[in-house]
């Protein structure tokens, strides 16, 4: 199993998915409490397992209702995701691939990994 492992800087805090094997799957966005950040954690685990895949990359493509994880390109020809939460929104983007491919993968294996804990901290 991967972990949650979040972050505080000047009492704002934010979450990464590492998977088991490293890699950091994704990144959240800026909490403004701990809360609010653990309730994100909840929202990933509850929703990423089954929710729909929406690729912005081809044409006409068709529009999901969340949760989904939206396929981006970037100007260079990167591939990245952001994913949707049912009641919360945009709160997670992925790093960037250079291959389609090696980006659904990712998002495999955030949907097996998703129910990971939270990394232990001293906050």
């Amino acid at each position: 199993m991967g972990q949650y492992v979040l972050n505080e800087k000047d009492g704002r805090y934010l979450f990464n998915l590492c998977s088991s094997n490293g890699h950091i799957l994704g990144t959240s966005l800026v909490f403004p409490s701990r809360e609010e950040c653990l309730s994100g954690i909840d929202a990933v685990r509850r929703d990423a397992p089954s929710a729909a895949v929406e690729d912005s990359t081809v044409d006409a493509f068709k529009r999901e209702a969340a949760p989904k994880y939206r396929i981006y390109e970037t100007l260079s020809g990167n591939y990245f995701f952001r994913f949707f939460t049912a009641d919360n929104g945009d709160i997670f983007q992925s790093h960037s691939y250079p291959k389609k491919e090696s980006l659904m993968r990712r998002i495999e294996r955030m949907r097996k990994e998703c129910d990971s804990s939270i990394a232990a901290d001293d906050m």
